[in-house]
């Protein structure tokens, strides 16, 4: 087995009008001390851990982690791998907005490893991108574009979002069709979710951002699996697409519970037994890893009926679907009888001899199946 490592780069140049990930503004000082923060819970980690899975897959999520030093990322990985075993053909992601990146940046992180970047594209309209608090624009979108793919970089993966402030079919048909005209290999679609304290949902409640309908947002998911499985960047996931061999081997890591150990501000981790998540509070995280104390909030053993519910609850997200060999899987199902023939004659799932699926209807209401194993 191996396993998978997050790092948390909390920094963002501005938070978005609906964002609810942890993330604060970019302040040099205290992205330094952060910085040296993670590398000590880094050492202090490795010197405790018993035993060593080989790492195949590293994460650089944020906030926004192309915005700090791209030297102070080389760091981290240069002392990740001083004491973990990383596999030659680890795949090692970065997060990053349009316009934080510059080409100096990019030669620092090919030299440093990194092979797949993540750019938070969102849309391809400017007008939508204002409307949600977006700092940077089209344009800027194809100069990152432009930029990475100069610079070697030939895994790249764009986030956009279904489901924004004034976002139209043929807006949303236009922003898909451009995202396709780059070299890409991955897309990840998101549907809006707006945070209860962000402006957005106060903007929304005034009738000022009015959102789309939510059967034109299901109607547009439904028409971009199609348009997107034609160009070859098929779907695996409810949100991913990717072209053959390019799937998000980290995220793959979460859907099918393997290990990922997580470092930096509430970075969560899965060791395959126990469920565990730092502190969300940057002085406090800080201020223990200085004082070499754990910086962990909380700490929870998985049960083996919470491993059979997160088996369903992750797995379904997959168009792989769920393994029904397993005796344990096949059994929990079997208890759950009358709620699979209802889910089924609706054409929600799919069953059969070996595993369990959503349909492409049952995507759409995702929620609805999947909490019937929680």
């Amino acid at each position: 087995m191996t396993a998978g490592c997050y790092f948390h780069i909390p920094f963002c140049a501005r938070k978005c009008a609906y964002c609810h990930f942890l993330s604060f503004p970019f302040d040099e000082k205290n992205e330094k001390r952060y910085t040296n923060a993670v590398l000590m819970e880094l050492r202090y980690f490795a010197a405790c851990l018993q035993s060593k899975l080989p790492m195949d897959s590293i994460y650089f999520g944020g906030g926004t982690p192309g915005l700090v030093p791209a030297e102070h990322i080389a760091g981290i990985l240069g002392e990740f791998r001083r004491v973990f075993s990383v596999a030659d053909d680890c795949e090692i992601t970065l997060e990053t907005n349009p316009g934080t990146v510059s080409p100096e940046k990019a030669a620092i992180y090919r030299t440093a490893g990194i092979n797949r970047v993540s750019i938070g594209a969102q849309s391809f309209s400017d007008a939508e991108l204002r409307a949600v608090g977006r700092i940077h624009s089209v344009a800027q979108i194809a100069d990152s574009l432009s930029m990475l793919s100069g610079a070697g970089f030939d895994n790249i993966s764009l986030d956009l979002m279904l489901g924004l402030p004034g976002q139209s079919v043929e807006s949303w048909r236009a922003t898909i069709r451009e995202a396709v005209s780059f070299p890409i290999r991955h897309i990840s679609i998101y549907m809006l979710e707006i945070d209860e304290q962000s402006p957005l949902l106060a903007y929304t409640a005034e009738g000022k951002s009015p959102l789309p309908e939510e059967d034109m947002v299901a109607d547009m998911y439904a028409e971009t699996i199609d348009f997107l499985n034609s160009r070859g960047l098929e779907q695996y996931e409810i949100s991913n697409f990717a072209c053959k061999g390019s799937e998000s081997r980290h995220n793959l890591k979460y859907w099918r519970r393997t290990p990922v150990y997580g470092f930096g501000l509430g970075s969560h981790s899965f060791d395959g037994r126990f469920r565990y998540a730092n502190v969300s509070e940057i002085e406090d995280y800080c201020r223990r890893v200085e004082s070499c104390l754990s910086p962990v909030a909380w700490h929870s053993e998985v049960t083996e009926q919470q491993a059979i519910e997160e088996t369903f609850f992750l797995g379904l997200r997959l168009n792989e679907g769920v393994d029904l060999h397993d005796g344990a899987n096949a059994d929990f199902l079997a208890e759950r009888k009358n709620s699979m023939e209802e889910f089924r004659a609706r054409g929600l799932i799919d069953i059969d001899e070996s595993r369990l699926r959503l349909t492409g209807k049952g995507m759409l209401l995702s929620n609805e199946v999947l909490e019937c194993f929680i």
